[in-house]
């Protein structure tokens, strides 16, 4: 299994502002998409998308055109989240930092209690969210 995931890059996004939701604004329309390689647990590359909601009005539905996996954000929770797990999508909230030093961690597996941050509900929302715990250290080397 870790010989798969040898090759594989995962996206996750951060909010360019740290938070998902900005009230009264809405929703954050800035986000960093890092790629994540698997291998190495290296970030190889983090670039800014901007969410126009007059070309897809559902948030949820771009992050996964964009191949998101997952999405870190200092919200405490959202209303938001049924929509991204329906969409194979997990969060991980509660978080601050810069999102390079965010995505860093996780691919590190330095979140270690998952439950603490709001598990998804969605079994394979489930296993991304924890992958970087998941992962096998000596595989990587």
């Amino acid at each position: 299994m870790s010989a798969q995931r040898s090759n594989k890059t995962i996206s996750i996004a951060v909010p360019y502002y740290g938070t998902l939701t900005l009230p009264p604004l809405g929703l954050s329309r800035v986000f960093f998409i890092a790629s994540v390689d698997t291998a190495s647990r290296k970030v190889t590359n983090i670039e800014l998308q901007v969410w126009d909601p007059k070309n897809e009005p559902n948030l949820s539905v771009w992050m996964r055109e964009l191949g998101v996996s997952g999405v870190m954000c200092s919200d405490s929770g959202s209303p938001y989240q049924v929509a991204l797990n329906a969409e194979n999508i997990w969060v991980l909230w509660k978080q601050e930092g810069e999102a390079t030093e965010l995505v860093e961690r996780w691919a590190a597996g330095e979140f270690n209690n998952m439950e603490a941050y709001g598990e998804p509900v969605n079994p394979w929302c489930t296993g991304q969210y924890g992958m970087a715990v998941e992962l096998d250290f000596s595989a990587a080397g």
